[in-house]
């Protein structure tokens, strides 16, 4: 408050000799300048104070049937930006106290009122409601920040209780606020480990930055996040808070990978098409040579079993660079309307010998209605019996059982694989769908990098759940073919 503005005062006061002497006191104050209002009734202070037309208000406590706080309930019954004071002729302590929690500024005793003291409380009064305008501007402000943030923003204490969250977590993780408020921080952790590596790294250095972390959401999918986060200590009591920024990584991790998987391929389709002619060449050199042997030599009997060694191995080097070569084209899609469980049935079908040779069991749960998706058929079929031969191999004759199901929600379908196998380990789930990565003695490692190549192609994603000694479940998730 600067001295040469004009502080507007209205004074509600239905004693015209009260009225003369606070103007009086006005008068006697030289650091400022004032300008005064009376209303004499409390009906004319409801008309002017609606007008919302000065600095500061300055209400008689009895103003006739009704009082100074009811007058400051009417006319305030949201949130109070200017000053008000009231005016009493006795101290009254109920008064007093109800008059603080309607958010009214000070109350004054008229007799203990003199120039001085009316000087105070005019500065002191608007300087205090200048300074919660500009703290109510800022926490709009960074209230409408957090609020707006793509990122995950959120305070918890220093158990990982949360004690507030914005609305992106309900976005990623799939849970209402409310839901958020009664959680945990470590409910989201998909590996507790990294849970107590995070507390113990913000614990002892008052702030962690870009903490890599896997985050699951409501339904148990990943996510990939990073978190930034800091101790606070609030000014009201001694606990620690922890405040924290979760950045969702799982769309840029998805890109990297395919990027990194598509490179890998063009590479190694490169390497493989070099290997391919360098291998063919003495081969056929080999198989000629073996042909003419076993024509010269085919009275000696003793020598046909080498013969046939020979070519078997021949076809075999021949199959595994045919394979390598298929392996590693790029392709493009053909892709067709089809019906999701007559893919599924045709994939099966040709894998069915493989199971009966094993008596393996293959349960489908298939929903009734006929769900139609853009695909290519021969390119999806080839990824599912990726998986479902995996499946076969994984399984114990005899006792293995392989669980097929789909369903169809919010415009997308869920195909899941499941088996009763040996599991996969959990130092090779990061890589097995790297080109030419594999954990069986035969094979080239192509499998599922051509699986998750292929689902990728259509727009759908690929993930796995194992357990060592339990299975492994592949879950696929496809685009629904919309009726138009």
């Amino acid at each position: 408050m600067r001295s040469s503005e004009v502080i507007k005062i209205l004074l509600v006061e239905d004693d015209a000799g009260d009225h003369f002497l606070f103007k009086e006191y006005l008068s006697d104050i030289k650091n400022y300048s004032y300008s005064l209002t009376w209303a004499n009734s409390y009906e004319q202070g409801v008309e002017l104070v609606q007008q919302r037309g000065h600095d500061i208000y300055f209400f008689d406590y009895l103003l006739g049937a009704k009082t100074g706080l009811d007058l400051v309930q009417e006319c305030f019954s949201d949130i109070i930006d200017v000053p008000i004071i009231i005016l009493t002729g006795l101290g009254n302590q109920e008064a007093d106290l109800k008059a603080m929690e309607l958010g009214v500024s000070d109350y004054l005793v008229k007799d203990e009122i003199d120039p001085e003291k009316l000087e105070r409380t005019i500065r002191y009064s608007i300087g205090q409601s200048q300074m919660l305008k500009k703290l109510k501007a800022s926490e709009t402000k960074f209230r409408s920040i957090f609020e707006n943030s793509h990122d995950i923003i959120y305070v918890s204490d220093s158990e990982g209780n949360l004690l507030d969250i914005n609305k992106s977590a309900e976005n990623l993780f799939g849970y209402t606020h409310d839901e958020l408020l009664k959680m945990n921080t470590a409910d989201l952790y998909e590996n507790k480990e990294e849970r107590l590596k995070f507390v113990e790294t913000i614990n002892e250095t008052g702030i962690c930055s870009n903490f890599e972390v896997t985050l699951k959401d409501k339904d148990g999918n990943k996510k990939f996040c990073t978190i930034t986060a800091s101790t606070q200590r609030r000014d009201d009591d001694d606990n620690i808070y922890y405040q924290g920024i979760i950045h969702d990584m799982t769309q840029r991790k998805k890109a990297e990978n395919d990027l990194m998987i598509a490179e890998k391929l063009a590479i190694t389709g490169k390497i493989a098409r070099i290997l391919a002619h360098e291998v063919r060449n003495p081969l056929t050199n080999i198989n000629l040579s073996v042909e003419q042997l076993e024509e010269d030599l085919k009275s000696e009997e003793e020598y046909q079993p080498y013969f046939n060694i020979i070519k078997r191995n021949s076809k075999r080097i021949n199959d595994l660079v045919t394979e390598l070569i298929e392996n590693s084209k790029p392709t493009e899609l053909k892709a067709s309307k089809l019906t999701l469980q007559s893919i599924l049935q045709s994939t099966i079908e040709l894998a069915r010998d493989r199971a009966e040779l094993k008596n393996i069991k293959i349960i489908t749960e298939f929903e009734n209605q006929e769900i139609e998706i853009d695909a290519d058929e021969s390119k999806l079929k080839i990824a599912l019996l990726n998986i479902i031969m995996n499946a076969i191999e994984a399984v114990e004759a005899n006792a293995g059982e392989i669980r097929i199901a789909y369903k169809c929600a919010d415009k997308k379908c869920l195909i899941s694989i499941g088996d009763n196998g040996c599991g996969i380990q959990e130092e090779y789930l990061t890589k097995i769908f790297d080109p030419y990565f594999t954990g069986k003695s035969t094979g080239v490692g192509l499998g599922l990098a051509t699986t998750r190549s292929i689902i990728n192609m259509h727009n759908g994603k690929i993930d796995v759940q194992t357990q060592v000694g339990k299975g492994t479940v592949f879950h696929i998730e496809l685009n629904q073919l919309l009726a138009n």
